[in-house]
């Protein structure tokens, strides 16, 4: 399995920086993108000193300011120069949300006259001004949060359709009956207020915010995507080439580490590192035992959740990755996944030798959409 995602027309070399911030932990690349490939040259992750960083509102600027100084830190050690190099910046679901809206228009003209450069525009100004509105009211049936508190970060079109038919311009063709989708990514104005301020504080610039939404489609074709994060796990349905569907799961591996810290009686630090020593089969037969009666109870719960809110999966291409992809019970439950890893990417090169785990992954990715 490899993942081939360039063309071969590039021509000018550039740096980067890749900044994850997830529910658990700061993540860092420097990569450099050269033709047809990308080099990571330098690499860092930082766990947050404490649980609890964005519970409801609260969002503690100086813990997520702290820990991405030292993920910045790590990287200096290993000889990059960061200063003034732009930042794609991807952030867990928590934070930086995106959804997916089809929306139907209708031509009293459509079956007489072949649409115009300017018709494709209006037509294309208010679809998306639609697909917004609804994805705000959804959003807000689903948290109770005000329409006038979200802030639209990207609005991009998935796919058309004329009269049923895939098209890729509407411009030219004769139709009554449109369907457009609309994938859109956004957070809560005051989360990106406070981000803005730890970036202006530390002196770096965002170049784009990216969800992995935006670049997972590219990926390996059509299927079924499970990012297993720190305190949700994402899942993405792919079909044609075009991105249907986005769902989150309220269970991550940090359910799995506070199991093991609440029965075991150590702290939450020491029961991650425990969790994956577990999941990368480094402890011996009886430990991995007890382990597993310990985890069955929110194995059950990551069930139940998953059949809430997805249902029976019937893909035969389930990709799974995620830094608590490699938990046993997380694989059991999506029986044939096949756990995707850093040396799936054949254009992107790991000069630090250091990128081993999936929860690389949606770093990797956003390299790609870089």
């Amino acid at each position: 399995m490899g993942f081939d995602f360039f063309g071969t027309k590039r021509k000018k070399e550039k740096l980067f920086l890749v900044l994850d911030i997830g529910t658990e932990a700061v993540k860092i690349l420097v990569c450099r993108k050269d033709n047809s490939k990308v080099a990571v040259l330098g690499a860092a992750t930082q766990y947050f000193e404490r649980y609890g960083v964005f519970n409801g509102k609260i969002f503690e600027v100086n813990v997520i300011k702290k820990s991405v100084l030292k993920a910045i830190e790590q990287v200096q050690s290993q000889g990059q120069n960061l200063k003034k190099l732009p930042v794609l910046l991807t952030m867990g679901p928590n934070i930086l949300k995106a959804r997916v809206s089809l929306q139907s228009f209708r031509q009293d003209e459509g079956l007489k006259t072949k649409i115009s450069k300017t018709q494709e525009k209006a037509i294309f100004q208010q679809v998306l001004k639609k697909a917004q509105e609804e994805i705000y009211q959804r959003f807000s049936k689903e948290s109770g949060i005000l329409s006038k508190d979200i802030e639209m970060i990207s609005l991009r079109i998935l796919e058309m359709k004329i009269n049923g038919y895939p098209v890729s311009k509407l411009q030219g063709y004769i139709g009554k009956d449109l369907e457009i989708r609309v994938l859109a990514t956004f957070l809560l104005k005051h989360y990106l207020e406070s981000i803005k301020r730890i970036f202006a504080d530390l002196e770096l610039k965002i170049f784009k915010m990216v969800h992995l939404a935006e670049s997972l489609p590219f990926m390996s074709g059509d299927g079924v995507f499970f990012d297993v994060g720190g305190e949700i796990s994402q899942f993405f349905l792919v079909k044609r080439g075009n991105l249907e569907q986005i769902n989150e799961i309220k269970v991550g591996g940090k359910a799995f580490s506070e199991k093991l810290s609440d029965v075991l009686g150590i702290d939450e630090e020491s029961a991650r590192i425990l969790k994956e020593r577990y999941a990368s089969k480094l402890l011996s037969r009886e430990v991995r035992q007890r382990i597993r009666k310990i985890l069955l109870l929110e194995k059950r719960v990551w069930q139940q959740d998953l059949e809430l809110k997805i249902g029976r999966i019937s893909s035969s291409n389930i990709q799974l990755f995620g830094g608590a992809s490699l938990l046993p019970e997380i694989q059991e439950l999506l029986s044939g996944a096949k756990v995707v890893y850093p040396k799936d990417f054949k254009n992107i090169k790991d000069e630090t030798k250091s990128l081993k785990s999936p929860q690389y992954i949606p770093c990797l990715l956003t390299c790609y959409y870089g």
